[in-house]
This record gives C-alpha cells, sequence and structure tokens, in this order.
C-alpha cells in the first residue's frame, strides 16, 4: 500500500507532466490556427476576432506556465521576472514551431538517459 508521501509526489509529478502536456498542445493548436489563417487568407472578421485584433498588434514570443504571453517588447511581465528569479531563462518560455518542440523533448529525454545522469 502506498504512503501519503508517495501519493503527493505521485501527484506533483502528474501535475508537472499535465502542465507540460498542456503548454505543449497549447502550441501545436496556436501554430495550426495560424497555419490555417495563412492558407485560407482569413480575416479577423470572418472568424470573429475584428474586436480582439487592433493595427500592428505583435505576435507573442513567449508564453507563461498559465499560457500568459508577451511580444518580447516593452517590460518584462511579472511571471517572467519571477520565473528568472527562480533561476529560469527567457528561452525557457519561448513559443516554438512543433518540430522545434519535439527536437527539444527528444534532446532533454537523451540527456535524461545518458549513463552518467541516471539517478540510483
Amino acid at each position: 500500500m502506498a504512503t501519503l508521501e508517495d501519493l503527493i509526489r505521485q501527484k506533483q509529478e502528474l501535475e508537472k507532466e499535465i502542465e507540460e502536456v498542456t503548454r505543449r498542445e497549447r502550441i501545436n493548436a496556436i501554430n495550426t490556427c495560424r497555419e490555417l489563417i495563412q492558407k485560407f487568407d482569413l480575416q479577423p472578421a470572418e472568424i470573429g476576432l475584428k474586436k480582439l485584433m487592433r493595427k500592428g498588434a505583435m505576435i507573442p514570443k513567449f508564453m507563461g506556465p498559465k499560457g500568459e504571453t508577451w511580444t518580447g517588447r516593452g517590460r518584462k511581465p511579472i511571471w517572467l521576472q519571477q520565473a528568472e528569479l527562480e533561476g529560469k531563462s527567457l528561452e525557457d518560455f519561448r513559443i516554438t514551431s512543433p518540430v522545434a518542440m519535439e527536437e527539444d523533448e527528444e534532446a532533454r529525454l537523451e540527456e535524461l538517459t545518458r549513463p552518467d545522469n541516471v539517478k540510483a
């Protein structure tokens, strides 16, 4: 029978995994939307975004853990400042293409499974 500590650890691991998968799927959805908009030359009014779009709107380049976005212009948002204080870098939050994300994930897994990194 599992102990309370084991269950709490499992819960934390699952929450972290859920957060990573949610972030990855969100980025994939955003990229899919962008591709469809370009492919069919859709206009904001056609898809109900006219009120949300403003002239010269920037495309976000960074996404926070809770889906917050930042274009990379102006002051760094608080969520990013806090993350940097916790030791994370700006590149940890860069929005990338699905292909680049898969390559990053493969490299991360390879790093974790290297014999000198495997924990006993």
